[in-house]
């Protein structure tokens, strides 16, 4: 596997008519106004795009954290989580990836390796991931996961603008005591595992099998019952 990982000018001009019939060129040109609005959106565009990563680039630098990185993916993509029972991922092989926790420490996940796995994606944003994340780390504080498991975070869908940035700073500050990894800027990891809301949680048995998918928040009895439910499943 790859060690990808460590995320104008306008020009106007008036037409005049000639000395017999002509019309003067005071008049408007349509296509000429429609240039120009299409040229001050994509200025505008440009402008954001630019600032976001201005600010990104800030907190990096205050912080000394990258809060992407590039990451690698092995294996067919899961469908999109609609909810539906049954669930048509069950039973697929989980996608391998590689990617970086926020101190560049390279983590291979690869379903199949004998470990059965929780994997936990968060969005620093979502609300509702900020209630999960603690409790789930104050649970795993306080408790040994079950024989054969192993818990990732997945800190996806950054966005420098949005509250609760950056997450390294969050991830740190609720003394996640498992393993964080960053996705990339376009959530290529969320992709592959069909995530669409957040939190979003996926078990994958000891042979690599998708045996749960979870969209929305786990109470201390849910998540109890979703690490015993990949333990019985990897049996």
């Amino acid at each position: 596997m790859s060690n990808r990982p460590s995320v104008q000018k306008s020009r106007s001009g008036a037409r005049t008519g000639g000395a017999t019939g002509g019309r003067a060129g005071s008049g408007s040109n349509p296509l000429l106004k429609w240039m120009i609005v299409g040229v001050v959106a994509l200025v505008a565009v440009a402008v954001g795009v630019a600032l976001l990563a201005s600010r990104d680039a800030e907190q990096q630098a205050q912080t000394g954290v990258a809060q992407v990185s590039d990451v690698s993916i092995e294996g067919a993509a899961l469908p999109v989580f609609e909810g539906e029972e049954p669930d048509p991922a069950m039973e697929m092989r989980a996608p391998a990836f590689a990617a970086t926790t926020f101190d560049g420490t390279e983590v291979s996940v690869l379903p199949g390796d004998g470990t059965a796995k929780v994997i936990g994606f968060f969005a620093h944003w979502c609300p509702h991931c900020q209630r999960e994340l603690p409790r789930i780390a104050d649970w795993m504080a306080n408790n040994e996961l079950p024989a054969g498991v192993e818990v990732i975070a997945v800190s996806t869908a950054v966005d420098a603008g949005s509250p609760n940035y950056p997450p390294s700073a969050w991830f740190e500050a609720e003394q996640w005591p498992a393993v964080a990894v960053r996705d990339s800027a376009d959530s290529e990891i969320g992709d592959a595992y069909g995530l669409r809301g957040f939190p979003y949680t996926v078990g994958i048995a000891a042979d690599g099998r998708v045996v749960a998918r979870v969209a929305g928040e786990l109470n201390d009895e849910a998540w109890e019952f979703l690490l015993d439910f990949v333990v019985q499943a990897s049996g």
